[in-house]
């Protein structure tokens, strides 16, 4: 959590961005914000404020601040995060996010090598869960487990739904980078969802195995976070297997 000299200091970043003028509305835009980064006023995992708070301290319209964060995702500067905001990132960080997406994409047939590598990874993002998590970030993991919960027919809402409680535990872990391959990684993992969509069997296990995850990341316990995302991806690879 930031504290609240961290906040001052985001806050004081901010209010150095200044009005731009009406030609090359974008490339102004893009220029301030590379030299807050440069000078050291925003760093690797900043927030950025949401478009209308820009487009307001700028006195442009949202497109062109869009356009200007556009131009910086290009740059590999900023990465945009549904449901998130903006962030401050690194090429770094971006190579490494395409490198694995990249890596798991080659194997998109191959369904039980991407239940080996939810196995490496998603344990581990629930016993961090655990450890980093929020008040705030736990409403919201229990939030996208509700509305798994309330799911039922629609296939495609199924998965979207188990898509965002994973994507909500990686954001509660506060690591950029988790959060960053977990969600570039959406599709791909998906694929070790989409083929059980329609199962009643599967959505059954799988709110179980949500609420253990759930329920040891409110109490605090990573040991039991990390076992009880180990149980969940047990039962539905078992499921998985047993009807494919």
């Amino acid at each position: 959590m930031a504290t609240h000299s961290e906040d001052t200091n985001k806050m004081e970043s901010v209010d150095k961005l200044t009005i731009v003028s009406r030609t090359k509305l974008p490339e102004q835009i893009v220029a301030q914000i590379e030299g807050l980064i440069e000078n050291g006023h925003l760093k690797v995992g900043d927030q950025l404020p949401p478009e209308r708070k820009l487009a307001d301290i700028f006195k442009v319209s949202r497109h062109s601040v869009r356009e200007a964060i556009r131009i910086l995702e290009q740059k590999q500067i900023l990465k945009s995060r549904t449901g998130s905001g903006t962030f401050v990132v690194t090429e770094d960080e971006s190579s490494l996010v395409e490198f694995l997406t990249d890596s798991l994409r080659c194997k998109k047939s191959k369904l039980f090598e991407i239940f080996q590598f939810r196995r490496m990874l998603e344990p581990q993002i629930a016993a961090l869960a655990a450890q980093k998590a929020t008040a705030e970030s736990i409403g919201e993991i229990e939030n996208a487990q509700q509305l798994y919960q309330a799911v039922r027919d629609n296939p495609k809402s199924v998965k979207e739904k188990d898509q965002l409680f994973h994507l909500a535990l990686a954001r509660a872990t506060g690591n950029t980078v988790l959060l960053q391959v977990m969600e570039r990684l959406t599709d791909v993992l998906g694929e070790s969802r989409v083929e059980l969509s329609q199962s009643t069997t599967r959505h059954q296990v799988s709110i179980k195995g949500h609420v253990r995850i759930v329920a040891a990341i409110r109490r605090r316990d990573p040991d039991a976070a990390h076992q009880a995302m180990n149980t969940h991806l047990d039962e539905i690879e078992k499921v998985f297997f047993k009807n494919s």
